[in-house]
């Protein structure tokens, strides 16, 4: 007998159920799509479709199935211990009215992956201690399986966040997200959103009775301030004198809304005095602008994606080292998505506008779209928008990351 082959990998995949399972190969993309078509393992048969999570490199096959032996005899958060070393930054999506919503979320996570937590967009409790059921349908348990999910909370009424919050508790939540960032004028002109950051005394008024209240973690999303990055400073040290999970910061002000540049030098700034566990959010489009990002702020833990997940499903997959998106994974995610909106909606034709905001973004991971973009704004029948999706998807190039035109 020959020398064994010196190849041989220790893997771990997350399958649909949130299980871990763990094995040996010496060929990870053949052995990932055999899982992937049940032809794998018997325990990740019915269990698909099934993510990697964890490579290690163990040289011969002998070592291979001796680090497997020890890695199954781990326990469960010993694994995502491993998991978690691994790839280090935590990746999460943004919260995005009327797009990253529930459908966007299951669909992702069954495709793509790669997120480590999904924040939803926010929830509004409402005076009298209710949810509406549009809200309650984005949060039920039982249809967030599998994901780490953050609950988004917008009011300016701690009584209200504290209600809520005590809620999503009781529904198995482990983290609550206050917003302070959404600009949108209908939302700051009542005080809420980026427009408490122009009341830091109540700001703060409001941190401590429901920092004082609940037990719950609790996560900000912020942006600089109202009309200033020179408003931040302040914001920070209030921020700073409570137990604040996580620090979210986006760093433009109100006024900029999504179009203006980020500021990175008062991101910088605030970098340098944070002592939160600190977040970046902001106009990450591709695998090397979080690989940037990543190694100019070591002391960002997590990084926040919006339009650069919606543009590139696979973009956090590609960021912790895998691979890009495929024609025929974003097909599958494309009608997945048009399905699911379809029958929330209970209309193609308004599955078909919410579609189009994706379209917006996820055009821009494809070449010479500039003809089907324009026959695809003016679809309105479902037949119009199917032949023209069936186009884009037979003729147009796929790139491997996107060049944002959206703005």
């Amino acid at each position: 007998m020959g020398p064994e082959k010196e190849n041989w990998w220790v893997y771990m995949l997350r399958c649909q159920d949130g299980t871990l399972y763990t094995g040996a190969t010496c060929d990870i993309p053949r052995r990932l799509a055999a899982h992937n078509s049940g032809k794998g393992a018997k325990y990740t048969r019915g269990r698909g479709p099934v993510e990697l999570v964890y490579t290690q490199a163990c040289g011969t096959h002998s070592q291979a199935l001796r680090r497997e032996a020890a890695v199954k005899k781990l326990t469960r958060p010993q694994k995502w211990e491993l998991v978690r070393e691994q790839a280090g930054l935590r990746y999460e999506l943004a919260p995005m009215e009327g797009i990253t919503g529930l459908v966007f979320r299951q669909m992702h996570h069954r495709y793509f992956g790669g997120v480590d937590r999904y924040f939803t967009p926010f929830l509004s409790p409402g005076q009298n201690g209710t949810f509406n059921k549009k809200e309650l349908a984005q949060v039920r348990p039982e249809d967030n399986q599998g994901m780490e999910v953050v609950p988004q909370l917008l009011t300016r009424r701690a009584e209200d966040f504290i209600w809520a919050a005590r809620e999503l508790e009781q529904m198995g939540y482990r983290q609550v997200n206050l917003n302070l960032g959404c600009p949108s004028g209908t939302v700051t002109a009542k005080g809420k959103g980026a427009g408490f950051l122009t009341d830091p005394e109540g700001l703060d008024r409001f941190l401590d009775q429901i920092f004082g209240a609940l037990e719950i973690p609790i996560s900000i999303k912020t942006r600089l301030g109202m009309d200033s990055p020179e408003e931040f400073p302040r914001l920070l040290d209030i921020f700073q004198q409570y137990p604040v999970a996580e620090l979210i910061l986006h760093p433009r002000v109100r006024a900029d809304f999504y179009r203006h540049p980020v500021r990175m030098e008062a991101f910088s700034q605030a970098a340098a005095r944070c002592t939160l566990p600190l977040s970046y959010n902001g106009n990450l489009i591709t695998a090397q602008d979080c690989h940037r990002l990543a190694s100019q702020y070591p002391q960002v833990q997590a990084l926040m994606i919006g339009r650069g997940l919606i543009a590139n499903p696979a973009l956090a997959r590609q960021a912790k080292g895998g691979l890009p998106a495929s024609r025929q994974e974003l097909r599958l995610f494309h009608d997945g998505l048009y399905e699911g909106y379809s029958q929330a909606f209970r209309s193609r034709k308004n599955a078909i506008c919410r579609m189009k905001d994706v379209w917006r973004c996820l055009l821009c991971l494809f070449e010479g779209t500039e003809k089907q973009a324009k026959q695809l704004r003016k679809a309105v029948e479902p037949a119009d928008y199917e032949a023209q999706v069936a186009a884009i998807f037979r003729d147009l190039p796929l790139r491997e990351q996107t060049v944002p035109d959206w703005c």
